[in-house]
């Protein structure tokens, strides 16, 4: 499998990639205020790994909740492109699902609430669930 996405604006283009079916990819869709914020619904595998591309200037970062993880949109239309965390020197995330034009194909997505998990609990259940996560700037 191999995905291309682009953010609303067209200044952000992720690629995901992996040995994955697209209809085992649920998309998760949190309910703490900052994703309500920023609606999205992320997707990720342990078997996929996710590029981002774009001109430095066009994505910004920031950090929410626990401070654990970074969540990185574009500046142009403030749309979530990924989410990430350093394990180990190894950089793991989750990709917005909105970003692709067949996020149909994907399966039904969840509500997930990590706001309740406790900071360990959080970094044990992304190890398992993201895939690698490279941010590439032109």
């Amino acid at each position: 499998m191999k995905l291309y996405g682009v953010c609303k604006c067209g200044n952000c283009e992720v690629v995901a990639e992996g040995s994955i079916e697209l209809s085992t990819l649920v998309p998760r869709i949190c309910d703490c205020e900052y994703c309500q914020l920023h609606p999205s619904a992320v997707v990720s595998s342990p078997n996929m790994a996710v590029s981002v591309k774009a001109e430095a200037s066009s994505i910004y970062q920031a950090v929410n909740g626990s401070g654990q993880a970074v969540f990185y949109h574009c500046k142009g239309c403030n749309q979530l492109l990924a989410v990430g965390a350093i394990f180990s020197g190894v950089s793991l995330g989750a990709v917005n699902a909105c970003l692709f034009g067949n996020s149909d194909q994907f399966a039904e997505p969840i509500s997930i609430q990590p706001w309740l998990l406790s900071p360990a609990e959080k970094m044990a259940r992304w190890s398992k669930l993201w895939g690698g996560l490279k941010i590439c700037y032109a």
